[in-house]
């Protein structure tokens, strides 16, 4: 290919007929392309990839792009100017995290600055030919991955406005190692499958005139990665072929079913694309993962949030963005990488990172990003509004999605970590989210469900108690906020108590109901209080604990107290 682009710029129009027909090979050839009105560049193939040595902990990569001009016009491919396209690599990588899938953003690469267009018929077959300064209509033009992943021919993207195609010219050069290619880190690679973790390239053009003419929402295309190696050797290859006009957010659907996609075309500016899929886990907790792409917004997102009831409790939340590196940032300068800190008051669980008054160079998803949110939460989905905030005008979109707020059916509570007003009797505070400390661990009991409500398969499982003691789960209809001292422990649990089971701990552990025992509710009616549904019931473990070590014990007593579960029937 390299040499068919030197034949070219030295024969002019001659040599580019000829080149065309030599290079008239691919057979998904299709016929006359003349989709949207203008110029409209696409990507029609990704080819390579080519492969480079790992350097400090990071390996790297180069994609191949095949444009192909399916407008009505032809595409500028002006060297020398700041009218040509700019090619962008992007790595993504699916994989199951504790029973859910994630697609997450791995990798960036800065931009390949066009400069010459060959007339070749990769998706049409009626290519125009040219003189290689415009990509003629129904024609196609390849860059290779090793020419894509040359530094002498690339630039940063925070110059670029991918609304707009505008682009400063000539831009800085990225320099040393490998700069400005797609860059990975090794803590993120591990070998690839069909049935594990997988990983996805994407390509995308930018270019002022295909963007004057409003083409710009199809100029993505992805294709699936084979990834291969161990330590700081590894190899990438592809499987499969080409998803031509598809941006590689939207592989999560071949992931993985019940993902949903939305665009979300901000007014008189760029595209956002919208990924969520809830997942239900054990013991009524249920997965929610949320993603955005900012396919060409120059406003970029600076925040996003949802409504939280507040009697949903959340656990495991988390964020996900992607490191630029080299200086591909304001002024030279890496955009901030600080991960964006999350909120949950109000009724609203909310991430954002700084404002653009505050920090121009904060850590906004900017065109060609994909950044991730998500939590565990006790609530089964219901659909709300999410909403989306612009990073440059300070606005916000919003649209639809899963958010917590259907069934809640289990919440922890009564913490004996001194979160409480009534305090562990000697000060003996256990770990955050547990019971008061023991004679056995510091750690104190924590009490904990599994099963689903409806049907009643729910299981309280207590841990962190003594090796064969004797254990009693508790329920009452009522709970005391502050805290009763109950024995060394805390007993929130009130109202019409029950000793549903009683139970010897082994290795510090203890489960209930276990072998043959009535189901909580079968149990709960046998003593006289039947569970109707919806209706809410409160749950504590206290058992045999021997003269403590930690203290003598204030009360005289030789038992102590869980942490609470509250369980929403």
């Amino acid at each position: 290919m390299h040499m068919m682009k030197t034949c070219k710029r030295a024969l002019g129009l001659v040599a580019t007929m000829a080149c065309a027909s030599i290079l008239t090979h691919d057979a998904r050839a299709q016929t006359t392309c003349q989709g949207h009105t203008g110029p409209d560049v696409i990507v029609g193939d990704i080819t390579g990839p080519a492969n480079y040595s790992a350097i400090g902990g990071y390996e790297a990569l180069s994609l191949g792009s095949y444009s192909c001009n399916m407008g009505t016009q032809p595409v500028g491919w002006h060297a020398g100017t700041n009218q040509h396209p700019v090619i962008g690599g992007e790595l993504y990588r699916y994989k199951v995290v504790n029973g859910a899938g994630r697609f997450e953003q791995v990798g960036l690469s800065w931009l390949k600055h066009g400069f010459y267009a060959l007339s070749n018929n990769l998706c049409c077959n009626n290519c125009q030919p040219t003189d290689g300064s415009i990509l003629g209509v129904g024609c196609s033009d390849p860059y290779t991955a090793s020419r894509n992943g040359d530094p002498t021919g690339m630039g940063p993207r925070y110059q670029v406005n991918a609304h707009t195609g505008f682009f400063i010219y000539p831009p800085p050069a990225p320099s040393g190692g490998n700069t400005g290619r797609l860059e990975v880190a090794v803590t993120d690679l591990e070998v690839s499958s069909s049935g594990g973790t997988r990983y996805f390239g994407n390509c995308q053009y930018v270019t002022p005139d295909d963007a004057t003419a409003n083409n710009q929402n199809n100029n993505s295309s992805y294709r699936e990665v084979t990834v291969t190696g161990s330590g700081s050797a590894w190899t990438f290859g592809f499987t499969g072929g080409t998803h031509r006009e598809i941006p590689a957010i939207k592989a999560w659907q071949a992931c993985e079913s019940g993902v949903t996609m939305t665009n979300i075309q901000l007014a008189n500016e760029g595209l956002l694309i919208f990924g969520f899929k809830t997942t239900p886990l054990s013991g009524g907790q249920y997965h929610y993962e949320y993603a955005i792409y900012n396919m060409n917004s120059d406003l970029s997102v600076g925040s996003f949030s949802l409504p939280v009831p507040a009697n949903v409790t959340l656990s495991n939340v988390g964020f996900h963005d992607v490191t630029r590196r080299g200086g591909d940032g304001g002024g030279g300068i890496n955009y901030d990488g600080t991960d964006w800190p999350h909120t949950n008051a109000g009724g609203n669980l909310s991430w954002s990172t700084s404002t653009f008054a505050q920090n121009q160079n904060a850590n906004a998803i900017r065109w060609g990003t994909t950044y991730n949110f998500h939590f565990d939460a006790n609530a089964s989905p219901t659909s709300g509004t999410i909403t989306i905030g612009t990073f440059k005008n300070a606005g916000s979109v919003q649209t639809t999605s899963d958010v917590p707020g259907g069934t809640v059916t289990n919440a922890p509570f009564c913490f004996g970590d001194g979160s409480l007003l009534t305090y562990c009797p000697c000060f003996n505070y256990g770990d955050p989210a547990h019971g008061c400390e023991n004679s056995q661990t510091t750690h104190g009991a924590i009490l904990g469900m599994a099963g689903s409500v409806s049907p009643d398969t729910a299981v309280l499982t207590s841990s962190g108690e003594l090796p064969s003691a004797l254990t009693i789960f508790l329920q009452g209809d009522g709970m005391d906020s502050n805290g009763l001292i109950y024995g060394d422990g805390v007993r929130c649990v009130v109202g019409t108590l029950k000793r549903l089971y009683v139970k010897n701990a082994s290795a510090g552990v203890v489960s209930a109901p276990a072998g043959g025992d009535l189901s909580i509710t079968a149990r709960s009616a046998a003593l006289g209080d039947p569970i109707s549904p919806g209706s809410t019931r409160y749950y504590q473990c206290y058992y045999r604990d021997p003269s403590p070590s930690f203290c003598s014990s204030p009360t005289g007593s030789t038992f102590n107290v869980s942490s609470g579960q509250i369980i929403f029937w």
